[in-house]
């Protein structure tokens, strides 16, 4: 059996310890990460001091973006508190922020965390309003740092900020003159090329990114015997950014940005319900965004944003209706089924914001926003029909400070969802200043989630190919409404100068009385499953009769209640040294609020669910990277992560605990005018870690060389 988790052993420790150690004191000045905290702009969309923000917030800054060797954002994630990161493999990435992720298929595309690229939202109603990490447009290159707030933050920016917020801020044009070219290649497949050109056209400055990667996913998986995964994952992508400066209070800046992806799916067990395919996908968005400086304290921002995600990958199902079923007379259908997963969505955003400060003592944003949405996806909704859904919001936070030791942050959300109905989100939160480097912040918020199309109208019917009567619905909408959060928090935020070292502390309780779950459910009248009804009203293992048939659908089942403590140490003890840890305990309670309607009583299939929402989160989880400089420009990283137990989906094994350590090693000079950077990365140098599926598909040591030129 593969050994699939290791502890790393001690020596490697020993080797990066030493050298910190022995890090020659006198190496040049580097910018001290922990002389100044940094100012975010993203809890409140006022630009605050990280002790000032209502909001926990982690920042990746770009220095530490380039040395942790990580080749997505995704991957990135896995140095934040509380976040879980499944391994790389040709579907995108699960994403979770105390867990409440994968339990079915809807909720492996990251649908409870908002993700921003220079405030565009990366949601797209075709991947049931989660984010596909694989379509992601922006190269780590091209981005300057990455705000991610811990916790709730439907205020700022409205439904789906609902466990937090990653705010990914691309580096200004002004910074990113003349040409970079980058390139990795490695083991698996890694072959990965960006090109980067910056420059002025007219009074505009301008970057052009184009980039190419690919990868061979997961290196090996156990279906009945070991084997090739069939996992490849290939992807283009063009990028442009403009700034342009129209007068001494006016800017502008346009984006454009298309992405294109290529992921193989299959199982070579499975050859009639699983067979080899491409699935072909891809994204364009353009945004403009123009900004005016009234004074120091007072701006007006105007946003529009438009995104169009499209996927095609239409395969055929060969076999019987339902499958696998007992006892072996039940009745069976042949079917030769033709499934298509894709389709197309559209989104049109109008936004604006206004910043302004009414006293000394205050200041205020307030601003509006317009979405339309439209998409259709025959695979989702039987019928080639667009769906649509507008949604409008108003919102704006209130800073106070009556004096220098306290600031309190008033803010709150109202928002219309044309599916959803109306929603409020309130917020209030009270920073003590003890000194001026430990502030005490307590906070209270309530967020939300608004359903996807196809939670809230999805219809998946069963058809034989060349025939137009349906026989049997696998999923039926029959309504369901917004999930709601209520959180409180109480942090704790300190610098401590004289060490170069800073402390996040951060205990939670959050509680989710309505969270959404797809399970089976009994039909209505209104809508019969004629042709399969006899069959499901027979099922051996059922006490309830259902006449009309059953299918999946999306309900408010769940109460989930959260609770835990999050970390972070940043210390600096040498002028070229850099030490983070950061770490999480979790606990999460869950249970049905009416198990009643569930349309199967066969054990654990009921139990199960609450006991994978208990389990979505470990209860610890650890990471540790330490980013050392060396003589002669060398510089060294060294990462560890630690995941306790944890179940990434309901009708999956458990994944055992996980201990990953990944590796840098770069050389940076100069040929001429030109900079040179070659690096040498290696990821789970310790061994092989499991899939989101626990004993099926495993990813193992990755391992290449970087070149990176600029001139």
């Amino acid at each position: 059996m593969l050994a699939t988790h290791r502890r790393p052993r001690s020596g490697a420790l020993a080797i990066a310890v030493a050298l910190a150690v022995v890090a020659d004191a006198a190496l040049a000045d580097v910018e001290s990460f922990f002389a100044d905290l940094p100012i975010v702009a993203s809890a409140s969309r006022l630009p605050q001091r990280l002790s000032e923000a209502p909001a926990a917030v982690t920042v990746m800054d770009r220095e530490l973006i380039r040395a942790s060797g990580m080749r997505t954002v995704a991957d990135l994630l896995r140095l934040v508190p509380g976040f879980q990161v499944t391994s790389a493999n040709q579907s995108p990435a699960v994403v979770t922020y105390h867990g409440l992720s994968g339990g079915m298929v809807n909720e492996e595309l990251t649908p409870r965390v908002q993700v921003l690229i220079d405030g565009r939202s990366q949601y797209s109603p075709l991947y049931k309003s989660g984010v596909e990490w694989n379509l992601l447009p922006v190269a780590l290159e091209d981005i300057e740092r990455i705000e991610v707030i811990r916790g709730p933050n439907t205020v700022a920016y409205g439904s789906n900020a609902f466990l937090g917020v990653i705010n990914i801020i691309t580096t200004d044009t002004s910074l990113t003159k003349g040409w970079l070219v980058s390139a990795n290649q490695g083991n698996n497949g890694i072959e990965d090329e960006m090109l980067r050109w910056g420059g002025k056209a007219g009074d505009a400055d301008l970057h052009l990114t184009m980039q190419r990667s690919a990868d061979h996913g997961f290196q090996r998986a156990f279906y009945n015997k070991w084997t090739d995964p069939h996992d490849d994952r290939r992807s283009t992508q063009v990028a442009l950014r403009a700034d342009q400066r129209l007068s001494n209070n006016d800017e502008l800046q346009l984006t454009l940005a298309h992405v294109a992806n290529v992921s193989q799916f299959g199982r070579p067990d499975r050859p009639a319900t699983d067979p080899f395919r491409d699935l072909q996908q891809d994204t364009s968005a353009f945004g403009a965004q123009w900004r005016r400086s009234f004074s120091a304290n007072d701006e007006l921002k105007l946003r529009y944003a438009y995104t169009q995600d499209w996927a095609a990958g239409p395969y055929v199902l060969d076999g019987s209706f339902p499958l696998n079923t007992n006892p072996p007379t039940a009745p069976k259908i042949p079917v030769t089924y033709v499934y298509d997963p894709g389709g197309k969505s559209t989104i049109h955003e109008l936004e604006f914001e206004r910043i302004q400060s009414p006293t000394e003592q205050t200041r205020l944003m307030f601003g509006g926003a317009a979405k339309m949405v439209a998409m259709v996806s025959p695979g989702q909704f039987s019928t080639n029909e667009w769906q649509h859904r507008n949604n409008y919001r108003v919102f704006g936070n209130l800073e106070y400070r009556p004096e220098m030791a306290w600031l309190f942050n008033l803010g709150a959300s109202v928002e219309h969802d044309s599916l959803s109905g109306w929603m409020f989100d309130p917020r209030a939160s009270a920073s003590y200043h003890l000194n001026s480097e430990h502030t005490v912040r307590l906070g209270l918020s309530r967020a939300h989630r608004t359903p996807s199309f196809y939670e809230a109208l999805g219809r998946v019917e069963v058809k034989n190919a060349g025939t137009s009567t349906p026989f049997n619905l696998t999923y039926f909408a029959q309504g369901v409404q917004p999930e709601v959060i209520n959180s409180a928090e109480i942090s704790y935020f300190g610098e401590f100068k004289a060490l170069k070292a800073s402390v996040d502390l951060r205990a939670f309780y959050e509680r989710i009385p309505n969270r959404i779950q797809v399970v089976p459910l009994a039909l209505p009248a209104s809508n019969p499953d004629d042709a399969d009804s006899t069959y499901e009203r027979t099922l051996w293992y059922l006490n309830a009769a259902y006449p009309y048939g059953r299918a999946d659908g999306a309900i408010n089942l769940e109460r989930v209640r959260t609770r835990g403590v999050e970390y972070q140490l940043r210390w600096q003890p040498l002028a070229g040294t850099r030490l983070l840890y950061n770490g999480a305990l979790i606990s999460i309670d869950a249970e049905l609020t009416d198990s009643s309607t569930i349309a199967d009583t066969v054990n654990p299939n009921i139990p199960k669910i609450a006991a994978q929402t208990k389990s979505s989160a470990p209860t610890h989880a650890e990471s540790v990277m330490l980013i050392q400089q060396l003589p002669q420009e060398w510089q060294m990283s060294l990462m560890y992560f630690h995941n306790g137990t944890m179940r990434w989906r309901r009708n999956s094994d458990p994944i055992a605990p996980s201990y990953r350590v990944d590796w840098r090693l770069a050389k940076a000079f100069k040929l001429g005018t030109s900079q040179v950077e070659v690096a040498y990365t290696v990821q789970m140098a310790n061994g092989a870690q499991e899939g989101r599926i626990g004993g099926l598909r495993y990813a193992d040591r990755l391992q290449w060389l970087s070149l990176a030129v600029k001139y």
